[in-house]
């Protein structure tokens, strides 16, 4: 399901707790994913992350709202993945700032459903790894302020722990 809904990157990656349930609330997984206009391309980390753009030149922060367009989006494709069940996704997920690993990414995003209402706390690290670009996610249960953090050091570590195979 998170694969099919997304139209714009390639899933490498779907890591799950095999012993939760999913989908009866926030979840606990990790995905790692490659834009589909970058497949081709080739980039060094540290080129990648001065490229990523000025929202991410600042300081670590926790607070804002992501625009209705792009929660639009995610809600029309993930109904149209459940046959035109109607989704609604709302709620944030911004940049939160930037080091010599990861731009990094976080929030909570409002999920409602006419089975479900939920919030799941979403952490992401874009990075580059043997010159390939990656986005790394960590979706977790709490959405505080210290939870979000913690699962940006965790894509962070994922992100460290990928090596290439071919040593570049």
């Amino acid at each position: 399901m998170l694969a099919a809904a997304d139209t714009v990157n390639v899933t490498d990656l779907t890591l799950m707790t095999c012993d939760k349930t999913i989908l009866k609330g926030a979840n606990d997984y990790t995905v790692i994913k490659t834009p589909r206009t970058a497949l081709l391309a080739s980039v060094d980390r540290a080129t990648l992350l001065a490229q990523v753009g000025k929202e991410f030149d600042t300081e670590l922060r926790l607070e804002g709202t992501t625009g209705s367009q792009t929660m639009d989006k995610a809600s029309k494709a993930l109904s149209d993945i459940f046959g035109g069940a109607k989704v609604s996704i709302s709620g944030s997920f911004l940049p939160r700032g930037k080091d010599e690993v990861c731009a990094y990414m976080a929030g909570v995003l409002h999920y409602e459903t006419l089975q479900m209402t939920y919030d799941q706390p979403l952490a992401g690290c874009i990075t580059a790894v043997g010159n390939r670009i990656f986005y790394i996610y960590r979706a977790g249960t709490a959405g505080d302020p210290a939870s979000l953090l913690q699962l940006m050091r965790e894509a962070r570590a994922l992100a460290l722990a990928i090596k290439p195979i071919s040593g570049t």
